[in-house]
């Protein structure tokens, strides 16, 4: 059966897998580089690609938005002003516009709270333009919540976006990036924590903690 295969990529734990993506992307470590991981699971990993590249390192709040009749299901992303729907989704679904909208805004105030939560403020971004960022995260499903702060990274007229992530599907569409760094893609992906031997949920104060440093 497909879901009793054997994985044979498997990361200790959020660190670990850091450390791992951080080597394939030492051709970016520099002063004008800054790494950009998404709250929260992307802030662990990204952690230790900013201490690799010894470069800044900037925490960045998506929320999902969620399917009207399957919560679990995301047909999309928000950050910012910003709005990623994926349409691959949305139409075999053909969703009420105004259920989509519903959605839409209470994926905005998950949003709102992130930012009110961690202190971030969109101002912090302001001086990455002509910057390499790098986008990162622990894993990638769907991809809605990479594509989502890529939009918004390119409001800031970055140099490069390059997304990067520990695992992600071998399909994965590549669109909006300049270049994607997956160090294992999987043609079967599932959930990504199956790719983790220890996967907790990471909590606020450990994001704090992080950045405090």
């Amino acid at each position: 059966m497909l879901n009793d295969r054997i994985i044979l990529v498997i990361f200790k734990d959020r660190e670990d897998a850091g450390k791992k993506l951080g080597t394939l992307l030492k051709k970016y470590a520099g002063s004008n580089t800054a790494v950009i991981s998404l709250l929260r699971g992307g802030v662990v990993v990204g952690h230790e690609v900013a201490r690799i590249l010894k470069c800044s390192h900037y925490p960045l709040p998506v929320a999902k938005i969620s399917s009207p009749i399957q919560p679990e299901l995301a047909i999309g992303a928000l950050c910012f002003k910003e709005i990623f729907l994926d349409q691959a989704i949305l139409k075999p679904y053909d969703f009420d516009k105004t259920a989509v909208v519903k959605q839409i805004n209470a994926a905005r105030k998950k949003f709102s709270s992130y930012l009110k939560r961690f202190s971030i403020k969109k101002s912090a971004f302001a001086g990455l333009n002509n910057t390499v960022l790098i986008l990162v995260d622990d894993g990638i499903a769907t991809g809605a919540t990479m594509k989502a702060g890529a939009l918004f990274l390119k409001t800031i007229s970055p140099k490069k976006i390059v997304a990067a992530a520990p695992v992600g599907p071998a399909d994965f569409d590549e669109t909006g990036f300049d270049e994607v760094v997956i160090y294992y893609r999987d043609p079967f992906l599932s959930a990504i924590s199956r790719f983790y031997i220890n996967f907790p949920q990471v909590e606020d104060e450990q994001i704090k903690e992080l950045f405090n440093k």
